[in-house]
């Protein structure tokens, strides 16, 4: 049985309220949207014409489908969004059925329009939270787990303008062997902020490196990104992994091999539902080969050849 070490990355990365807050007097209805820079959630008061709880879900949803009286704020359900379906159970949770559009929106955006479209709904006496279906199937994270039932405190709102949704994942990390001529794999147990893409968290880890994890022996794993990398972008288009490294990435740590720099990498973003290719380039340019050895211009799969099995990177 693998040994699951835990981190917490918490990273607060977006505005969700203007810092003047809702006004405190006012108990009616709000719909809310995103920003303008789509970089934060944001509202308008409304008061609705309908009064029974199908009503003000139909109408609530119609609105968050047009665009907004203000003209700073963005709709939470774009054009080519649509809604087939909606269900209330019993106990007060709200599916929502989408079409197979909904699933083109990630990252930060679909966490605004999520946050905008649960924040709406949950406002309505009877609805105690809400779940998103995407073309009949529940709607999932980065990971390929199903969100579930979402409620309203799940995405903060305060004065500080600060909010994270956390999500759990495991992510399958791969560092260099003592040696460092071969990987070890290191599953690391993690609660982070769903608007940041796996691909750059596990990113962000290796090149934080394995000392960084709780419990990790130092004797039996070596890090692979060599100092002073920065991530400059990662993006994924059509299942391959687009990683652009500043240029201290070709500079790379004598105590291991450029196949282990490379695929310590690779190996780890291949892990995620994903990626299933990854293709590098430093400081936006195309580089030809990695420390004059190996090929470094083609996109890279995964290679388990190079992976150690049976190994303990526990100090427990």
């Amino acid at each position: 049985m693998k040994t699951y070490l835990f981190i917490l990355i918490c990273i607060l990365s977006m505005c969700f309220f203007p810092a003047c807050g809702k006004d405190e007097n006012y108990d009616g209805y709000y719909i809310f949207g995103i920003d303008a820079n789509e970089t934060k959630v944001s509202y308008e008061k409304y008061t609705p014409s309908s009064k029974d709880t199908n009503g003000l879900i139909t109408e609530f949803l119609d609105r968050m489908s047009n665009e907004q009286e203000d003209m700073h704020m963005k709709k939470a359900i774009p054009d080519d969004v649509i809604i087939d379906n909606y269900v209330l159970s019993e106990e007060g949770s709200l599916s929502v059925y989408f079409n197979s559009s909904y699933g083109n929106y990630t990252g930060v955006l679909e966490i605004l329009r999520r946050a905008a479209i649960v924040k709406t709904l949950c406002q309505i006496p009877g609805i105690t939270g809400v779940q998103f279906y995407v073309a009949g199937q529940p709607l999932t994270s980065s990971n390929m787990e199903a969100v579930g039932i979402m409620y309203s405190e799940d995405f903060i709102d305060n004065t500080g303008g600060e909010t994270n949704y956390k999500q759990n994942a495991t992510l399958n990390m791969y560092f260099s062997s003592n040696k460092g001529t071969a990987l070890v794999e290191l599953p690391v147990e993690i609660t982070y902020d769903a608007s940041i893409p796996l691909e750059q968290l596990a990113i962000e880890q290796l090149m934080k490196g394995p000392y960084s994890i709780e419990g990790v022996n130092k004797k039996t794993v070596l890090p692979t990104i060599p100092e002073g990398t920065r991530l400059n972008k990662v993006t994924v288009k059509e299942n391959t992994c687009y990683v652009d490294f500043s240029s201290e990435f070709l500079n790379k740590r004598k105590a291991i091999t450029a196949n282990v720099a490379i695929y310590s990498v690779v190996n780890t973003l291949v892990e995620l539902p994903t990626v299933n290719k990854v293709q590098f380039s430093i400081d936006g340019e195309q580089v030809l080969e990695y420390s004059d050895t190996v090929k470094f211009g083609e996109p890279f799969e995964r290679n388990l050849d190079l992976v150690l099995s049976g190994v303990t990177v526990s100090s427990d």
